[in-house]
Order: structure tokens, then sequence, then C-alpha cells
């Protein structure tokens, strides 16, 4: 910086100062340095937890999107995906909000909502366009970071004790069943589809699909894999089988449950690999299933019902009597409507006249009282005088009557 200043002699001297200020031209890193010192302590500041959730697939994740949620408040977000070193699956990083960093235990799942979108669940349509989002589900244990993600929401007790396996073999395609879908029973989970294999026998030249299914015990409200053996074995004694439903029918999830068949066959669980083996419904419950239902619905008799009904119908419509009915009632208001209109003129004439002459019998009979001189000199005419003015009330009455109603000319009065 120039800085003048005159001398003793009156001279003007110029003298160089050095700023402690580096110049305009270092003020945008120098603001750029400080906005992210700032976004440093902010981020400090409200603190968080990173993480790494393993899924075998990303089903739709979006890094910086797709939120991590408990109990529908989002407590996170999804901040990376990458394959993980071994290539067969994906590594999540996401980072958790520093108000639910105390759950992040070795018993916290965490699970994908949204992750097959279908028509039985219509809260997971929305994933189809802002793709799944991550859920988390506190659990019991010690303080970790990383978690092996589900792509369904886990069956209760499912984190604390392994799941006993046994074996299904449909001949019906299984569509898009996959590993972690769920097993149902009466709608309830009991169990996933641990394993979906394919096999095809040479000498009988058929196609099987081998499942494994794992169930848990507490799922059935049961102890451990030995009681929940006796179970399932008096289930299938009863009539219980395996089969593939889909929901909504025809287009929706296939999903494997265990449902009552009362016309299934006697039968007990077999060893199959080493595992029990759980007999299939008959038809498998899939195409073949559905198929059977609709050949139950009587078709045939429905559409013989409609269509007597339509011939009814026509009939109907057809019949001349039913033409020569609709001919006489149209001729006949036509005739009434005629009459009413021919009438309603006469029938006022009728009324103004049938009035002026009750009018002068009223008139009569005052006159005749008049002249007679009094109640005195009416002893001989009471029985007349009375008669006139009845009949002129009468007259009055009859003509208020046709004026009200004009039609009684034609039907006659009411209850007469």
């Amino acid at each position: 910086m120039t800085e003048m200043r005159r001398t003793e002699a009156g001279d003007v001297e110029a003298k160089l100062r050095r700023s402690w200020w580096p110049g305009w031209i270092w003020g945008v890193p120098i603001a750029a340095v400080g906005i992210g010192i700032w976004l440093l302590v902010r981020a400090l500041a409200q603190g968080g937890t990173d993480i790494t959730i393993t899924f075998d697939e990303t089903h739709g994740l979006k890094p910086g999107d797709s939120d991590v949620t408990y109990k529908g408040v989002k407590v996170g977000k999804v901040k990376d995906l990458k394959l993980a070193e071994d290539g067969k699956s994906v590594e999540a990083s996401a980072n958790i909000k520093k108000e639910a960093s105390d759950f992040l235990r070795t018993g916290t799942r965490f699970w994908l909502r949204g992750a097959h979108p279908s028509l039985s669940d219509l809260s997971s349509l929305g994933s189809i366009m802002s793709g799944p989002k991550v859920v988390m589900e506190p659990g019991p244990g010690t303080p970790t970071k990383r978690f092996v993600g589900l792509a369904h929401k886990p069956i209760a007790g499912s984190a604390t004790e392994a799941p006993v396996l046994y074996t299904v073999s449909f001949q019906d395609s299984v569509g898009d069943l996959s590993p972690g879908d769920p097993v149902t029973l009466r709608g309830f989970s009991v169990g996933l589809v641990e394993d979906v294999g394919f096999h095809y026998d040479p000498e009988t030249k058929s196609v099987e699909t081998p499942m494994t299914l794992g169930f848990y015990p507490s799922a059935f409200h049961l102890p451990d894999a030995d009681a929940l053996r006796a179970t399932l074995d008096d289930l299938v004694a009863d009539g219980w089988r395996a089969k593939l439903d889909r929901e909504p029918l025809l287009i929706g999830h296939h999903a494997v449950t265990l449902d009552l068949v009362p016309s299934a066959p006697a039968a007990t669980m077999a060893e199959a690999g080493g595992l029990p083996e759980i007999p299939v419904a008959p038809g498998g419950g899939g195409l073949d299933s559905v198929l059977a239902r609709l050949n139950k619905v009587p078709i045939d008799r429905i559409a013989q019902n409609v269509l007597d009904m339509t011939h009814h119908a026509d009939t109907i419509v057809s019949s001349p009597q039913l033409k020569d009915s609709l001919a006489q009632l149209d001729a006949s208001l036509q005739e009434i409507r005629q009459t009413v209109n021919a009438a309603g003129p006469k029938i006022t004439k009728l009324a103004e006249s049938l009035r002026y002459t009750a009018d002068r019998l009223d008139q009569a009979t005052h006159q005749v009282q008049h002249n007679l001189g009094g109640p005195e000199s009416q002893h001989g005419l009471e029985s007349t005088l009375r008669e006139l003015s009845d009949a002129a009330r009468s007259v009055r009455s009859l003509s208020d009557y046709l004026e009200r109603h004009p039609e009684s000319l034609i039907r006659g009065k009411p209850g007469g």
C-alpha cells in the first residue's frame, strides 16, 4: 500500500507500506476453505455413524436417495454401493443419525421394503419409481458396524435361531421364486425359501423343481426342532400340503404356502437328500391348480341360465298379448284425455250455473220469510223453507266439488 506524507521542506514524499491482506484475488479460495470448514464442523456437530450392510443384490437401491427408516422415521441414508471383494454380494455404505446409533448392535437387522413390488402389497408399488427403502429393526447384542441385509421382512425370532431345513419338490414352474421368499401358513410367515433347484430324471423323463425350506420353531410357538418335526408330521397326516400360490391370482408374486387339502390322500414325510420331504398338493398349486379351480365353476350352467332368462324376456316382449294390451292402454288414455279436454269448459259453466241457482234459492227463502212477517206466521211453511235452504247448500256444495274435482264426472266420486 502506498502512503503519502509531506516533509519539513514542504515536499511530498511517497512511502510503500506492506499490508497483511494478500489481495482480492485470494478471496475466492479463502471463502471455499471457510465453507469447507463450516460443513465439516456441522457434520461433526450432527454426529452419525457410518455402517456397512451387505445385500445379495441392490434391488434398485440408489446412493444418496434411498433412506434408512425405523418405525417410519428417517434415521439414515445410503451413501454408496460397491461390489464385495468376492464379487458375490453388494456392500451398501450408510450413515445412521446420532439418535439411532445406539441401536447398531449384532442383533439389529436391516431389510428392504419394496425389493419385490407386488399387487398384493400396494404399499410396495411406490418403490417402482423411488426404489426400495432400507428398514432397521433394532435387536440386542454388542455394538457393531457391519450387518447382513435381507430382501424381505425377517421372521420373528429368525435372528436368534437357526432354521430347521425341509425339502419339497414341485412339478410345476415356480416362476420368480428365489431364496429369501417367505413360506406362509394361513397368511403368517413361518419360514423362508433357502434354495431353489432344478432336477431332471432321465429314466422317467420328468422335470422337478426341488426347494429347500427353512422353518423357525418360534414361528410355530414351539421350543425346538423336535417339536417342529412332530407338529409337521401331524399336519401332513391331517391333509396339509405344500402349494404354490399367487396373490393376486395369475399375476401376483409366487409364494409357497402350507394349506389344508381336504381330498388329499394319506401321506407321511419321507427322506429326500437327507432332509424330510413335505408332500405337495395335487396339481402343485401352480397354474394347474388355478385351472382346476376354474374348472369347478359351473360356467356351462351359468351360461345356460343367462340364455334362458334372455329368451324368456324376449318371448315376453315380443308376445302378441303384450302388444295388444299396450295398444288398448294407449287408446284408453287417448279417450280419457279427449274427454277431459272436451268437458273442461262445460264443467266450469255448469259450476257457475249451480252457484247462481243456489244464490237464487237463498234469495227466495229470505223473501218468503220477509213477506210472512216473522216466525209466528211460518208455522205452515217451516218444512218448505228448510228444504229450500238445504237445496241451496247442496247445490253450492256440488258446484264447489265440481270445480275442485272435474274428473269426477268421468269416473265418479271416490268411495261412492
